[in-house]
């Protein structure tokens, strides 16, 4: 069947639809790429929140800690 296909008919589509095809491939890589990017920047919030949070944790665990060592010194010297 290759054989009957003009040789025009193959430097045609190559000059007309291979552009077309690549702007199509382009879109679609390039919205994917786009769409990975936002969940991404998402996934990075919450983990940055996450992480936020549990630094107060540990400030508020490291307080308590300090303050139930003084408890115990003074229960100590007293």
């Amino acid at each position: 069947m290759a054989e009957k296909i003009p040789t025009w008919f193959g430097s045609a589509v190559t000059r007309y639809l291979a552009p077309e095809i690549m702007r199509i491939v382009d879109e679609r890589v390039t919205r994917s790429e786009n769409a990975l990017k936002e969940l991404m920047n998402a996934r990075f919030a919450t983990l940055d929140a996450k992480i936020d949070g549990l630094e107060k944790r540990l400030d508020l665990v490291q307080r308590v800690a300090l303050l139930e060592a003084k408890v115990r010194d003074i229960e100590t010297k007293g």
